[in-house]
C-alpha cells in the first residue's frame, strides 16, 4: 500500500509575530495545508499518517470541523491521526466526542466517531488494543497499525517497550509523537521493538530526519513554524509491503528558514557585503533568513545591514556589531606615544566631531596594532615604533578613504545635475491630474444622463402614438354610445332593433378602422422623428467620449510624468542624504589628518 506521512502541522501558530511578515504566516500554514490535502486528493494515496501536533494547540469543535471538510476531500484515504503535546487529548478535549464526517481514526479516542452510520469503516479495531497502545487492522491490506495519542503536554514515559506484534505476518506500522525530553524520550539504541515494523511513522522533531535501518521517519513540520525549523520542508512520500519498503521527502512548504555565513575582514566594504547579501537573499525572496558574519582576527568594523533587512525577511543578524573599545582609557594607557598623542589632539579640538573621530582613529589603530585572539590587550599601552607604525598605516588609510569620499562625491554631484534636469523634464502635476479627474467625472455624467434620455425616447413615442389613438377614435365612441342609449330601448320597444344592431357592428367597424388610421398616422409622421431624436444623443455621446478619450489619454500622460517626477524626486532625496553622509565623514576624516 502506498502513504503520505505528515506531522507538526501546527494549524493555528503565528510564527515570527512581531516581523513585517507575521500578520500573514497563519494564513500560510493554513493554504499550505489545504493545498496538501488537494494535491492528495489529485494524486489518492491508501493512507495518510498524521504523526502528532496537527494544531498549534488544543482544538475546539469549530476548528475541528474545518479540518474536518477539508479532509473529506480525501474520499479513498484512510486518515490515521494522533496528538501531540501541542493538540494533546486531554479529558474535556472535543476530540473526544466529535463525530467525523472524513475518514479520520482517531488512535486511543473512545470509538471511532462518525457524524453518519453510512460512512463503511475498512478499519477495525482490535481485541489486543490495550489503554497505552492502540491498534486498528485494515483486512483489504493485511495490515495492522499500532499508535498511541499524547494525554498531557509533557509525557516523560517511554512507552515503546510495551508494544508487542501480534501478527508477524501482517504488515505492521507503528505511528506516534516522540522524541523530545519531555514528549516520549528515547534512545535509537534503546528500541530494540522498532526494528520489528515495517515502517515507523514519528511525529515531534521539526526538520526531516530518518533512520533506514529501523525504517523510522521524521517527516518535519509541512511548513516550518520557526527559527530552528531550517532546510527542506514538506510530507514523506512512501511504499511499504512485506517484502519492501520506501520513502523519500517531497518538497511541498511556501517557504524556508535558511542560516547564511559571510566571512568578513578589515578590507570587507560595507556596501560589498550588503550587495552580497542581497543577491543570496533574492534567489528566493519568500524564504526567511538568519544572517551570521564570521569576523576574522582584525575586524573592528560595525556593519550596517538596514537596507537588506527592509528588502527581504530577515529574522536575526549575529556579528554585526564590531569591538567596543575605550579611547579615553587608550589614550591614558598610550599617553607619550603617536596613539596617545592623536587621542588627546582630537580630545582637545572642540570640533562637534571629536567623538566620532576618536572613536574612528582608535578602532583603526586597534585594527592595525592587535588581532581579535588578543582582544585583551586593546586597553594597554603600545610601543613607541609600533604606535607610530600603525599610525601612519592608519593616516594613509584615511587619505585613501577620503580620495574616494572626493571621487564618489563627484560622481554623486554630476548624477544630482542629471537628476534636478529630469524633474525640470517631469514636473509635479498633482493638480492637473485632479482637474483632468474633475472633468472626466463631468463628462461620465453628460453621458449618463443622455444615456437615460435615450433609453426613454422609445417610450415617450409609444405613449404619444397610444394618445394619438385614443383622439382619433374616442369621438367615434361616443357618438356609438350616444346613439346606442337614444335609440336601442325606443327600438326594442318598436321591434327593429336589428337595425339598431347593424348599426352597432358597423360603428364598431368604423372606430377600429379609425384606431388603425391613427396608428398608421402616427407611425408616418412621427417615426422619422423618433430615429433623429436618438441619432441626435448618440451623436452627443459620441461626441463627449472623445473628449473624454482625449482627458483619459492626458491623464494618463500626467501620472506617468508625476510618477517619473516623484522617482526623481526620491533619487535626488537619496542623493542628498548621501551628500551629507560623506560631508559629514569628510570632516570626521579631517579633523584626524589635522
Amino acid at each position: 500500500m502506498n502513504f503520505a506521512h505528515i506531522a507538526d502541522v501546527h494549524l493555528g501558530a503565528e510564527p515570527d509575530a512581531d516581523t513585517s511578515w507575521g500578520n500573514i504566516r497563519e494564513k500560510e500554514i493554513y493554504d499550505t495545508f489545504i493545498s496538501f490535502v488537494e494535491y492528495l486528493e489529485e494524486n489518492p494515496v491508501d493512507f495518510l499518517f498524521i504523526s502528532g501536533d496537527l494544531f498549534d494547540h488544543v482544538p475546539d469543535e469549530d476548528e475541528l470541523f474545518t479540518v474536518d471538510k477539508i479532509l473529506l476531500k480525501l474520499k479513498n484515504t484512510n486518515i490515521i491521526y494522533i496528538t501531540g503535546e501541542a493538540d494533546y487529548l486531554k479529558k474535556d478535549s472535543p476530540l473526544w466526542s466529535y463525530k467525523f464526517i472524513s475518514n479520520v481514526y482517531l488512535l486511543n479516542g473512545d470509538t471511532f466517531n462518525r457524524a453518519s452510520n453510512e460512512i463503511a469503516l475498512e478499519g477495525v479495531r482490535t481485541d489486543y488494543a490495550g489503554k497505552i497502545i492502540d491498534c486498528v487492522h485494515f483486512e483489504k491490506f493485511k495490515l495492522d497499525i499500532y499508535g498511541f495519542c499524547q494525554y498531557n503536554p509533557e509525557n516523560s514515559r517511554n512507552d515503546f517497550d510495551s508494544i508487542v506484534i501480534r501478527h508477524p505476518e501482517n504488515i505492521n506500522i507503528l505511528i506516534c509523537h516522540a522524541g523530545g525530553e519531555n514528549v516520549e524520550p528515547f534512545e535509537w539504541d534503546d528500541v530494540g521493538n522498532l526494528k520489528r515494523f515495517d515502517y515507523v511513522a514519528l511525529g515531534h522533531k521539526h526538520n526531516f530526519e530518518e533512520k533506514k535501518e529501523l525504517k523510522c521517519f521524521y517527516p518535519g513540520s509541512l511548513e516550518p513554524v520557526g527559527i530552528n525549523d531550517t532546510g527542506v520542508h514538506g510530507y514523506i512520500k512512501g511504499y511499504v509491503d512485506k517484502n519492501l519498503m520506501s520513502a523519500k521527502l517531497v518538497p511541498f512548504s511556501q517557504r524556508e528558514y535558511k542560516v547564511l555565513d559571510f566571512e568578513v575582514d578589515e578590507k570587507t566594504l560595507n556596501s560589498k557585503l550588503v550587495n552580497k547579501i542581497i543577491l543570496a537573499c533574492a534567489e528566493n525572496p519568500k524564504n526567511i533568513y538568519s544572517i551570521n558574519l564570521i569576523r576574522d582576527n582584525k575586524c573592528f568594523e560595525d556593519f550596517d545591514l538596514s537596507e537588506v533587512k527592509k528588502k527581504y525577511n530577515i529574522i536575526s543578524v549575529t556579528g554585526d556589531k564590531g569591538v567596543v573599545i575605550n579611547p579615553k582609557l587608550l589614550m591614558l594607557h598610550n599617553d607619550g606615544n603617536a596613539f596617545g598623542e592623536n587621542i588627546r589632539r582630537m580630545e582637545e579640538s572642540g570640533s562637534v566631531y571629536k567623538d566620532e573621530a576618536v572613536d574612528i582613529y582608535a578602532l583603526k589603530m586597534v585594527s592595525a596594532l592587535w588581532g581579535v585572539e588578543n582582544l585583551k590587550l586593546v586597553m594597554m599601552a603600545a610601543d613607541e615604533r609600533a604606535a607610530s607604525h600603525a599610525h601612519r598605516y592608519v593616516m594613509n588609510n584615511i587619505k585613501d578613504e577620503i580620495g574616494y569620499m572626493k571621487a564618489q562625491t563627484g560622481k554623486l554631484l554630476e548624477k544630482k545635475d542629471d537628476v534636478r534636469k529630469k524633474l525640470e523634464r517631469y514636473t509635479d502635476h498633482t493638480g492637473d491630474i485632479n482637474t483632468t479627474n474633475e472633468k472626466i467625472r463631468d463628462y461620465n455624467l453628460k453621458i449618463s444622463e443622455i444615456e437615460f434620455k435615450d433609453k426613454y425616447v422609445d417610450g415617450i413615442y409609444e405613449r404619444k402614438r397610444f394618445n394619438v389613438v385614443l383622439w382619433c377614435i374616442c369621438p367615434i365612441l361616443v357618438c356609438l354610445a350616444l346613439y346606442v342609449m337614444v335609440t336601442f330601448f325606443p327600438s326594442v320597444i318598436l321591434g327593429v332593433e336589428k337595425h339598431v344592431y347593424k348599426a352597432i357592428i358597423i360603428g364598431i367597424a368604423v372606430t377600429i378602422l379609425a384606431g388603425y388610421s391613427g396608428y398608421k398616422i402616427f407611425n408616418i409622421t412621427q417615426k422619422n422623428k423618433k430615429i433623429k431624436k436618438h441619432s441626435e444623443y448618440r451623436n452627443r455621446i459620441d461626441i463627449i467620449e472623445k473628449e473624454r478619450e482625449r482627458l483619459i489619454f492626458k491623464l494618463s500622460e500626467l501620472e506617468i510624468d508625476n510618477e517619473k517626477h516623484k522617482y526623481f524626486l526620491g533619487e535626488e532625496r537619496k542623493i542628498n542624504e548621501k551628500l551629507e553622509e560623506i560631508e559629514k565623514k569628510y570632516k570626521v576624516y579631517s579633523l584626524i589628518l589635522t
